[in-house]
């Protein structure tokens, strides 16, 4: 079925039919869509839960008689304890600069392999004149009771003087993946600008700029004007770049100077994902030292 006559709903399957704990396994994201139309495949970092994005494979767009088609490939790793694992996945179409729709993948389910096999042959005979007597089983709750509070002995002091470092170290891997994402997506959209397409990929570009500045600083990015960006970023290049870029958007004004001009967004978006690199870098410095 299509969506909106634009393109069709995602699918979404696992390579295999049983995972192990911590082992890795891939799994398949592609959709057909109208030639014209932006893809943007899910965030690693936070579309993909229960599972953890170790890799990722794009490949190249291909378009025939039936319309274009996009695909990747995730390779995941689970260290989750369930029998049954499903997993369904958000794609953003990017149909003009200011028309996205969402749209969600099919469910896949894949089972949890147990390791501990159970079954073994019963290799032991009973005597035929031997008396069996039922004997009552007894828990030796002393001992029950010393295990689970040396269990949770054990899980706090690793808590209190772990805990925030490995939240921090979380932090850093979600901050890197969704830096590498807006640089793939960034790039796909300025590469092959020119004067025919300008007006739709210049636009493009902004929109997932806005989106990503929004996501590092924690400020209203796409409800922001232009003067209000330049004033939150205090970027003295900044303000002559989105003033050439609006020029392509709204008058396809495009010029020598437009790429220049995608070249210095990129290159804030830079320094705002290197400074949240290095402060969280110095909390989790501050962290060590305080251990």
């Amino acid at each position: 079925m299509f969506i909106s006559l634009h393109a069709q709903v995602p699918k979404g399957v696992f390579l295999t039919d049983t995972i192990e704990i911590g082992k890795p396994f891939q799994y398949s994201l592609s959709i057909r869509h109208r030639p014209g139309i932006d893809i943007l495949f899910p965030d690693t970092a936070r579309h993909f839960p229960p599972f953890l994005v170790r890799d990722v494979s794009f490949f190249s767009t291909r378009t025939d008689a039936r319309g274009s088609l996009d695909s990747s490939v995730y390779t995941l790793v689970s260290f989750e304890t369930g029998p049954m694992q499903t997993l369904r996945v958000p794609v953003l179409l990017l149909r003009t600069p200011t028309d996205c729709t969402v749209v969600f993948s099919n469910s896949d389910t894949i089972r949890l392999r147990e390791r501990i096999q159970t079954m073994r042959p019963d290799t032991l005979r009973l005597s035929t004149n031997t008396a069996v007597v039922s004997l009552r089983q007894q828990m030796n709750y002393p001992l029950l009771m010393t295990i689970l509070a040396g269990i949770c002995l054990l899980a706090g002091v690793l808590l209190l003087f772990f805990g925030r470092n490995i939240r921090t170290r979380i932090r850093r891997y979600q901050l890197y993946r969704q830096y590498q994402d807006f640089q793939r997506s960034f790039a796909r959209l300025t590469r092959g600008i020119g004067p025919e397409t300008a007006h739709e990929d210049a636009g493009r570009a902004v929109v997932i700029w806005k989106k990503y500045m929004e996501r590092l600083e924690r400020k209203p990015f796409t409800s922001l004007t232009t003067r209000e960006i330049v004033e939150s970023v205090q970027d003295i290049r900044l303000a002559d770049a989105l003033k050439e870029i609006d020029g392509v958007i709204y008058g396809s004004v495009y010029s020598d100077q437009t790429q220049q001009s995608l070249r210095i967004l990129n290159e804030v978006a830079d320094d705002a994902y290197r400074r949240s690199s290095v402060q969280l870098q110095e909390e989790e410095v501050n962290q060590e030292e305080r251990l």
